[in-house]
């Protein structure tokens, strides 16, 4: 799983890069973000993301220290696809 590490109290962009494993052309259609700290059920935040060709742009603060999931979920075609990151916070 991808990570990344923030200092409690940052405000920054979660950029996902998309490529075709076939090399073929696509389009990502929609896509959106739940940010939900380890152990718990309700995320913290949620929202659109940002689609700009084959990223996937996201702005997060989280609240706390500790670990967090970022989930992407987006959609190709008739295919809905999830990608995670996990988010580190000290």
């Amino acid at each position: 799983m991808m990570y990344v590490e923030f200092d409690l109290g940052e405000t920054r962009h979660v950029k996902i890069e998309i490529v075709s494993c076939k090399g073929e052309p696509f389009e990502i259609l929609s896509a959106s973000y739940t940010l939900t700290a380890r152990g718990d059920t309700e995320p913290e935040s949620q929202g659109a993301s940002v689609i700009m060709d084959h990223l996937i742009d996201q702005v997060i603060t989280p609240q706390k220290r500790g670990i967090y999931i970022l989930a992407v979920t987006y959609r190709i075609a008739d295919e809905t696809l999830i990608d995670k990151v996990e988010v580190r916070v000290k």
